[in-house]
């Protein structure tokens, strides 16, 4: 073992920071226990909350919403005749009377009435309804019961044999590792957030003359919720990860099922902790503030945080990850995670800080962003029952995602042993039936919550049908939702999987050398953008067609209400490639490495349909958010020939291409500096490629990879957020939509493009690994000259799928949620033409100062290198 070549100073440190770190994040069983009976009691006391606020009169409050958003309610109007209309929804739910009254042919004057227990309706230029509280604690009810959930499943997970020493001892090597550089990237982040947090506050808040600047708060929430789940994530990922090997390790029969029951309970803490923290910060934000559209400032938080998250854990990973692929293997033909490769720890440490926090961070976004989006486009729809919709479609979703992630099922062969196509089969079965029962519960939920709106929405819709049916409508929509995101995981699955032909073909071409893998994979993946955006385009015409584009907003929530589950089949991915890496360090049998390599290899095929799901979600949300934009700044329609719309386009689909040059190229610096100390230490130790006892310094390649990752994960940031408020000044608001629509639509195939080929490319290298690959009656495994093609394309690939094709979809959310937020800042008479230019200006400089000090590159000498065999504890 390393540790026993440890000077005992060293030793004695290294045990007490063991003992420190034992004592501190494994409790006794009890003690979570009762963590979770807290929050059990909160739940029930918070449905008790939820129960008085429907019966009692005192709870209510009145959410003002500018008329600007009615859409629906306006088409009712427009040609009315009768001097005085009145428009009621009246029924034991919900009371909300809108009058409008005639006056010298003036029909945008609003009337203060009291009616119904002297509720009041404020005047012009606001539109009113009541806050639905029943939603809103309801949803904090189910919040605190999916916390409750993860706590029992920590419980659960923590009960686990941990392994050997050595096992542990490699576990907390990546756990502190992975901690830190959380610690460090929030660090770099908070300067950012203050940044942003006074520009709202000076610039939206301070517009309102409010004493609470809802906006500027709401959005300091959503980032602190979003970077709180990225710790939740990284904790229990790196504590779940020895014990997944450890539960391969225990039985040479179970040892697959075993070790697949803890790495999914340990992905379903991440899943239903990030739906749990998503759902309970927008109810909070809702009930504190009483305002729909201070909801836009907590979306901005989570989006601001998840792209620093994305990029900067991507950027880690993948420079972890190249290295050791390309000196480890390519070089010297070490296998997958030897202990002999000094860039081993890191690359485990970036599956984390990529794969969990990175992902983790992306979906909570996409989540509230779908039923932010969903709530405001909502409340000028249907009032406080389209607000509500979107809360109770969550609800069900997190309920039956906790129900769907208490276990899984699976089949085994008649040896009594579980295949991988049984353990794929399990997790689909887990994900369709959550989705029949979420359905199954929209079903009442739209009957009940619209069986009143049946006759009042008479006028507002043409056919027949549809003038009855609002819940039917919506429901449809759901449905809609669900099955489109359903289909583009299945999608992407086919052109990743490496039992399908376009990975196969990939796995092919290695026969010809590195640059036919590159140019198969390329093609396959821009053939695999056509399924997905078709399904796409029939998910926005289908929900359209139905409600609107209120309905497209409520199909994004339908698509993202299984992503308690979801996610959690797709956090377990990084958890069980720690697993195999742990079982090669540690040095465990070969028939462990087989399990845990069965189990990377289904955690691939999941990460990979996680990605499509997220591409698809974010394509939706994004395209809500745009039209919510729409609404606050007046822009009923755009003009594609006009020339500043031209240039919003032109400028908008360039930016996902400068975006994805930048984290590529960042990727490629900083591999560049790992391949190098890699090298360095191979070169100045020989001993580590024969001596078994011998070991690399670690430690300098993680510091490697962290270094980098921070410092190159400026650049992008600066791009997205300035981007918006340059063009929105300049241009005016319908240039700023022709960049947002350029940007959705040249982002979302890229993203999908760059997604499927990395993971085609990685699955098409496990394919040949497997021994699947015969060429002239010999098998191509490990170690031939096909491996060393696929491993070249992995490495292409590998910045492709886990760095800038994910970090695209938060590209073009966090550009349409900053315009949202930022609507009322933005006109088209040019008057703050020189704001935007100022602006550019600043960004401009601040560019030129970053290249020339924190990004100047300092490229490493040879005779720098420092002789010696760095041996690691």
């Amino acid at each position: 073992m390393p540790s026993s070549k440890s000077s005992s100073s060293s030793s004695s440190t290294k045990q007490a920071s063991d003992d420190a770190w034992n004592n501190h994040i494994e409790p006794a069983g009890p003690s979570l226990t009762i963590a979770a009976g807290v929050f059990v009691l909160l739940s029930m006391a918070t449905t008790a909350l939820c129960l008085v606020a429907h019966f009692t009169d005192d709870f209510q409050r009145i959410d003002e919403y500018n008329p600007k958003y009615l859409t629906l309610s306006q088409r009712h109007f427009d040609g009315v005749r009768d001097p005085y209309v009145i428009w009621e929804r009246n029924n034991n739910y919900t009371c909300t009377y809108l009058t409008m009254l005639r006056e010298a042919g003036n029909l945008t004057a609003w009337q203060v009435e009291e009616r119904a227990q002297g509720r009041p309706i404020i005047t012009y230029p606001f539109c009113s309804f009541h806050i639905p509280y029943t939603a809103v604690w309801g949803s904090m009810a189910a919040s605190l019961f999916g916390l409750a959930a993860v706590c029992l499943y920590a419980v659960n997970v923590m009960s686990k044999p941990r392994g050997t020493d050595e096992m542990h001892d490699i576990a907390n090597k990546i756990h502190i590792s992975a901690l830190d550089f959380l610690n460090q990237e929030y660090t770099w982040l908070a300067p950012f957030v203050l940044l942003l947090w006074c520009f709202l506050y000076i610039a939206i808040d301070g517009q309102d003359h409010s004493w609470v600047p809802a906006s500027s708060v709401s959005f300091l929430f959503g980032a602190f919720l979003s970077a709180s789940c990225g710790y939740m994530g990284m904790h229990l990922a790196t504590q779940g990860n020895c014990r997944t090997a450890a539960a391969c390790f225990s039985s040479r029969t179970d040892g697959l099922e075993e070790g697949l029951a803890v790495a999914f309970r340990t992905g379903a803490c991440m899943g239903i902790g990030v739906v749990s923290c998503g759902l309970l910060g927008l109810s909070l934000s809702y009930a504190i503030f009483g305002n729909v559209q201070s909801l836009g400032g907590f979306g901005f938080g989570a989006s601001a945080v998840a792209l620093f998250a994305r990029v900067g854990g991507g950027i880690y990973t993948k420079a972890a990850d190249v290295g050791a692929d390309l000196c480890g293997k390519v070089d010297h033909s070490l296998a997958e995670d030897s202990p002999k490769n000094p860039a081993t720890i890191a690359d485990c440490v970036g599956d984390n800080v990529g794969d969990v926090a990175g992902m983790g961070a992306d979906l909570f976004e996409s989540y509230v962003g779908a039923i932010v989006a969903a709530a405001v486009l909502g409340a000028g729809e249907f009032g406080e029952k389209g607000v509500a919709l979107p809360f109770y479609i969550a609800m069900i979703g997190l309920v039956v995602s906790i129900f769907g992630t208490l276990a899984i099922k699976v089949s085994k062969d008649e040896n009594g042993k579980a295949s991988l196509d049984a353990l794929l089969a399990a997790m689909r079965l887990n994900i369709l039936v959550s989705g029949l029962l979420i359905v199954g519960g929209c079903v009442i939920l739209c009957v009940f919550l619209f069986r009143a709106e049946r006759d009042e929405l008479e006028d507002l819709y043409d056919t027949p049908w549809r003038q009855k049916e609002p819940g039917a409508r919506l429901l449809g929509c759901i449905v809609v939702g669900l099955v489109v995101g359903i289909l583009i995981g299945l999608a992407t699955e086919y052109f990743t999987s490496h039992t399908d032909e376009p990975t196969q073909s990939i796995g092919r071409a290695t026969e010809f050398g590195p640059g036919p893998v590159i140019i198969q994979g390329l093609g396959q993946g821009m053939y695999s953008t056509v399924i997905p955006l078709v399904l796409i385009v029939a998910a926005v015409l289908g929900a359209y067609y139905l409600a609107g584009f209120y309905g497209t907003a409520v199909a994004c929530v339908g698509m993202l209400s299984t992503l308690g589950v979801t996610m959690s089949t797709d956090a377990y991915g990084p958890v069980s490639d720690n697993a195999g890496g742990i079982a090669e360090m540690a040095e465990l049998p070969s028939w462990v490495r087989d399990y845990t390599d069965q189990l990377d290899a289904l955690g691939n095929t999941t990460a990979a349909t996680g990605k499509g799901f997220a591409n698809g979600s974010a394509v939706l949300s994004a395209l809500s958010l745009l039209i919510a934009f729409s609404r606050v700044a007046e822009i009923e329609s755009v003009d594609l020939l006009k020339p500043v719309v031209v240039i919003g386009v032109l400028i908008g689909s360039c930016l996902p291409y400068v975006f994805g040059a930048m984290t590529m190229l960042s990727v490629n610096k900083a591999a560049q500096e790992m391949m190098f100390e890699v090298r360095r230490q191979f070169k100045a130790n020989p001993k580590l490629l024969t001596d078994k006892d011998s070991r690399p310094d670690y430690k300098k390649c993680i510091e490697i990879s962290c270094k980098s990752s921070l410092r190159e994960m400026v650049l992008p940031g600066i791009l997205a957020t300035f981007s918006p408020l340059v063009v929105g000044f300049i241009f005016g608001s319908h240039a700023l939509v022709g960049l947002l629509i350029g940007a959705i639509a040249s982002g979302y195939l890229q993203g999908v493009m760059m997604s499927n080929t990395g993971g085609a490319w990685d699955n098409a290298k496990k394919w040949i690994e497997a021994g699947s690959f015969e060429l002239k009656g010999e098998v191509q495994g490990k170690g031939t000259d096909c491996h060393k093609a696929a491993v070249c394309g992995d490495t292409v690939g590998d910045p492709f799928k886990d760095t800038s094709g994910p970090a695209l979809n938060i590209l073009i959310k966090l550009m349409t949620r900053f315009s949202f937020v930022c609507a009322p800042l933005f006109d088209d008479e040019w008057e703050y033409w020189w704001v935007g230019l100022i602006l550019l200006g600043g960004a401009i400089v601040l560019v030129i100062i970053l290249k020339f000090t924190l990004l100047k590159e300092t490229p490493v000498k040879e005779e720098e290198e420092t002789p010696g065999a760095p041996d690691a504890e």
